[in-house]
């Protein structure tokens, strides 16, 4: 968010922090508008799709965020297209995040497992390229109409018909966050056991929206990046966590004992090794959730909500400072003018201007 945007009128600004959210969306779109010759298969190394992913999913919290302020705005068609799009990119990076673990996995495979990793990652890959190849066509199709529908309706208000609430956007953002910030901790609460699947999702999905939420705040203090930190890597251990969970459920179909007679696949592998790498998974999963616990237990957990619990005070204070300048502005102006020049006076036309302010607000 660009300093000072906090201070200003809620609904404009909020505007304007999703216009800035938008031209990133619009940025990380660009490699899909374009059609490549080469095999979609070949880009599952480079970032586009999360990248595209990331900046539609900061657009679309940053929307849900604000409420009333720009859920008008928006038509019910835009906004499940925006849905969408995340969804086809989701896909798609599922797909490719399971074959980055399975070629580079973050311990060595064991003979039986590296053999059902090969198989599976042709598996993952092909995957991959075929979601890929339908974002690439929903891109060309539909998002320059989308992104230019979006940011009609996020444009500019005419200065005639301005918002003349006094409500700034940190006045607004202030229960908001206090409610991101009690229901991630709840959410984390809840979770006792890596088995918990859905309370797991749940609680990243918090963690998440609450980063993205707390990134736009225009504090960049070192508590505060310190607590993004924090955050970032919450979010990322309960982030492999849930994607280790998605991938055991994919062995279900492939560990049913074949039939008698029937012939093999082609080149599937054993049961046997089949299971190992299960087993992989679920090492992997167990040291993500580890990994989890061990931060929201760390010193720098209870530095982080700290700083969370006391943010919301503060995104009011812009309000503060603004009635307080203008009371020493007022005290000012009319002591140049007409003489007051004594202290008392002087105090008291201030304390009438903050009151007066103080009303309108």
């Amino acid at each position: 968010m660009e300093r000072g945007l906090l201070a200003q009128p809620a609904r404009e600004a909020a505007r304007a922090v999703a216009r800035l959210r938008l031209e990133r969306a619009i940025d990380k779109a660009a490699p899909f508008l374009v059609t490549k010759r080469a095999d979609a298969a070949a880009t599952v190394g480079n970032e586009e799709v999360h990248d595209f992913r990331v900046a539609l999913r900061r657009l679309r919290s940053w929307i849900r965020a604000t409420g009333d302020l720009l859920h008008a705005d928006l038509p019910r068609r835009d906004r499940l297209a925006l849905r969408r799009f995340a969804r086809c990119a989701g896909a798609a990076r599922d797909a490719q995040v399971e074959w980055q673990w399975l070629t580079a996995p973050g311990e060595p495979f064991t003979a039986p497992a590296a053999r059902a990793a090969q198989w599976l990652a042709a598996q993952r890959l092909a995957t991959y390229a075929t979601e890929r190849k339908h974002l690439q066509e929903r891109s060309a199709k539909q998002w320059p109409a989308l992104s230019a529908a979006i940011a009609g309706a996020f444009a500019p208000a005419d200065s005639s018909k301005a918002d003349e609430s006094t409500e700034t956007l940190g006045a607004h953002l202030a229960p908001v966050l206090a409610h991101h910030v009690s229901a991630a901790r709840r959410a984390l609460d809840r979770v006792e056991h890596r088995t918990q699947v859905t309370a797991i999702h749940r609680a990243r999905i918090k963690v998440k929206r609450l980063r993205y939420l707390v990134e736009a705040v225009d504090l960049p203090t070192p508590a505060l990046v310190r607590t993004l930190r924090f955050l970032r890597l919450l979010q990322d251990a309960f982030g492999d966590l849930h994607d280790a969970h998605v991938f055991a459920e994919r062995f279900g179909p492939l560990l049913v004992p074949r039939r008698r007679g029937r012939r093999p696949s082609s080149g599937r592998p054993a049961l046997r090794d089949l299971r190992a790498l299960r087993a992989a998974v679920r090492r992997h999963e167990l040291a993500a959730f580890r990994r989890g616990l061990d931060l929201l237990a760390s010193p720098a957990a209870a530095a982080a909500w700290r700083v969370l619990e006391r943010l919301p005070a503060r995104l009011e204070r812009p309000r503060a400072r603004r009635v307080r300048r203008a009371a020493a502005k007022a005290a000012a102006m009319l002591k140049s003018n007409f003489g007051v020049n004594t202290a008392a006076n002087t105090t008291n036309t201030a304390t009438s201007a903050t009151l007066s302010l103080s009303v309108r607000g």
